[in-house]
């Protein structure tokens, strides 16, 4: 396995924003050893209360084209369906980067990617 995956987190260490309101995504590359970050991406919010901006979600997915996942505290539909146009699969996974990379590999949602 080894693969590209953004998380929206402030701080790096939590999964703690909304993917929709992320100011930044940090992005690491899983592999078999564990992950690393690898860049902070800047990120202009597509999302203001509960209206969205379905071409600024659309380019925060553009964003992350070249990520396979993306793991966020909350991912609405729209930027699901913003995530599937660029074969992004989306993880709602609150709490630690830890705690989530372990869910990930746990479930073995990549194992297909040798």
């Amino acid at each position: 396995m080894d693969v590209k995956i953004a998380v929206a987190s402030s701080d790096g260490l939590t999964v703690n924003e909304h993917f929709g309101r992320a100011r930044s995504f940090h992005i690491y590359r899983l592999h078999d050893e564990g992950y690393d970050l690898l860049e902070v991406r800047e990120n202009a919010p597509p999302c203001a209360g509960q209206a969205h901006d379905d071409d600024a979600l659309a380019r925060s997915a553009q964003l992350l084209a070249d990520c396979r996942g993306v793991i966020a505290s909350q991912v609405g539909p729209g930027a699901i369906d913003a995530l599937i146009t660029h074969r992004i699969m989306a993880f709602t996974l609150p709490g630690s980067v830890d705690e989530a990379f372990g869910a990930i590999i746990k479930a073995k949602r990549f194992a297909y990617s040798k």
